[in-house]
């Protein structure tokens, strides 16, 4: 569950495991496009989903297995809900009170991964605008939407990092134009700067997370500095609004993030 931090983990592990919540997630968002909703798969089983390339790299740092994280357009909050409660899942009313209607969580009375929805966009330590970009991936969030899911969290845990150092590793740093390889799509840095360049806070997060990437991942995996290195020269470069040269004055002076509700924050 993206939020600003981790919690429990499944028990489960491997790629079987895995291969269970993956199958579960595609099959909800096809179903969901079916009757008329539309569905789009975040978080790790996002990550996994994307690409194929990323499922043997998080079977081989044993990336704990989760459960599934899905956004859904406000306005399809009710047919979302009928489509999922039509095939079985209960909705914790609990947590829906407590969100107002911002955030769901189903559970199966048969069991597989429990499901959390969120509504319209990610808003956590940062908020995460999505809703102009469903459209550009049939099953999860655009693969810049996936890093900056990642990006947005203030206290980075291992999972977290993990998650990073898989998206970097498996997708190239260009612009919009560039058409990577067979195998590997492009991480758009134009996009993430030009959001970074409105937002002081949300830059400070996101460069301390990177370039902790970096440090963590170091010499082992060349591939991920290397584009972690790009991200940051062209965040580096683009010209800065007036808002964000004013906040950048105060610096950490301020707190640059916004809390998280003990409940948002549960994964």
């Amino acid at each position: 569950m993206i939020a600003g931090g981790s919690g429990g983990s499944s028990p489960r592990a491997g790629s079987a495991a895995w291969d269970e919540v993956t199958a579960q997630a595609a099959g909800l968002v096809a179903g969901a496009q079916e009757a008329g909703v539309t569905l789009r798969v975040l978080g790790s089983a996002g990550i996994r989903l994307h690409c194929p390339a990323t499922g043997p790299l998080m079977d081989a740092l044993d990336r704990p297995v989760k459960d599934i994280d899905v956004l859904v357009p406000e306005k399809q909050r009710k047919p979302m809900r009928r489509y999922l409660e039509s095939l079985g899942y209960v909705t914790d009313r609990d947590l829906l009170i407590a969100m107002e209607g911002t955030r769901y969580c189903f559970k199966h009375p048969d069991g597989g991964a429990e499901l959390d929805v969120f509504v319209e966009k990610l808003n956590f330590c940062h908020p995460v605008e999505v809703r102009s970009r469903l459209h550009l991936h049939q099953v999860t969030l655009p693969i810049e939407e996936l890093l900056l899911a990642k990006l947005q969290i203030v206290e980075l845990t291992t999972t977290d990092v993990m998650d990073l150092g898989v998206i970097l590793e498996t997708h190239e740093v260009g612009s919009a134009g560039d058409a990577g390889s067979a195998s590997t799509e492009v991480i758009d840095a134009g996009h993430i700067a030009g959001l970074f360049s409105k937002d002081w806070g949300f830059h400070h997060t996101a460069t301390r997370n990177l370039r902790k990437v970096a440090e963590l991942t170091g010499e082992r995996h060349a591939h991920v500095t290397e584009r972690v290195g790009r991200l940051l020269e062209a965040i580096d470069a683009e010209p800065k609004s007036l808002a964000w040269r004013m906040r950048d004055k105060i610096g950490e002076r301020k707190q640059w993030w916004q809390d998280v509700d003990e409940k948002e924050a549960t994964y």
